[in-house]
């Protein structure tokens, strides 16, 4: 093996967050979770992953806990304390073998279809209502129907803290809620959510904010030099939590932060990618 190839499989430190290596699983949808519950095969097929040498993996697509987050059938939740105890089944087989492992958090929006599970009544959600023959396939998010989307990730991710995960990533590409909001064409709000980019942007920023709020801010005491010194043994990102509460005072004009995913200057939706929220604070 050459020496540029070796060294992906080298130990690799981001921040405080320690790999065993320096390869990455993408997450790709596999929809072994009949009633959305991760089960032997899920927790089998993620550790001989990590037994290969993977050295962080990210999860298929899990859905936060909201009516309108899933658009297929035998995708895994990521809320409910019997999927719950699934994903913790994995965690635990994913560490025995040495590897770390972090949910895709994903909320499909629009692109649900009635008569898709959980319950086959409630049609998609995203920026703007969506009309055909007279019905609803595509409800118009409220302000209070925001606040429960950006509840739900929040909530997904302190989970994820309390069931050992190393990490979150926030769904932000592909044409999925999160994304929807921040193209004129599928955004076409005029309330604060819409309009220009600031606005269409403000649902995601709003979001990644909740999502930092629910685990507790970025520690970097436990960070030491790559010369040898002693590392702390706790999971980086997820020390000195606070409780997370939905904030009521929203800026008027929000900025980018560091792992917001932005549409590109030609417009084109390939150049937006996921939002990540990791333990160096930085987009993946």
């Amino acid at each position: 093996m050459n020496a540029p190839v070796q060294a992906l499989f080298q130990p690799f430190s981001l921040g405080a967050l320690e790999l065993p290596s320096r390869v990455v699983m993408a997450p790709m949808t596999r929809s072994f979770s009949p009633g959305g519950v991760p089960n032997a095969k899920v927790i089998e097929y993620y550790r001989r992953r990590a037994a290969a040498g993977v050295g962080l993996i990210v999860t298929e697509g899990t859905t936060v806990g909201h009516k309108a987050s899933n658009g297929y059938p035998n995708v895994p939740r990521f809320y409910g304390e019997d999927a719950l105890a699934g994903w913790q089944q994995v965690v635990e087989a994913v560490h025995a073998e040495g590897g770390k492992i972090a949910p895709q958090l994903w909320h499909v929006g629009n692109v649900r279809k009635l008569g898709t599970e959980p319950d086959a009544e409630v049609p998609g959600y995203g920026p703007s209502e969506k009309l055909k023959d007279g019905k609803v396939i595509v409800h118009g998010m409220s302000r209070d129907d925001i606040q429960e989307v950006i509840t739900a990730f929040a909530q997904a991710a302190a989970d994820a803290q309390r069931i050992g995960m190393d990490g979150v990533e926030i769904h932000g590409a592909h044409g999925y809620l999160i994304d929807q909001f921040f193209w004129a064409g599928s955004n076409q709000r005029s309330d604060e959510y819409g309009g220009d980019l600031a606005g269409r942007s403000r649902f995601a920023i709003e979001l990644i904010q909740a999502v930092r709020a629910a685990v507790g801010p970025i520690s970097r005491s436990s960070s030491a030099s790559r010369s040898g010194s002693s590392r702390t043994t706790a999971p980086a990102w997820w020390r000195r939590p606070r409780p997370w509460r939905p904030s009521s005072s929203r800026s008027a004009r929000p900025a980018w932060t560091s792992s917001t995913a932005r549409p590109g200057a030609s417009g084109s939706r390939s150049s937006t990618a996921p939002t990540s929220t990791w333990p160096a604070g930085r987009a993946s």
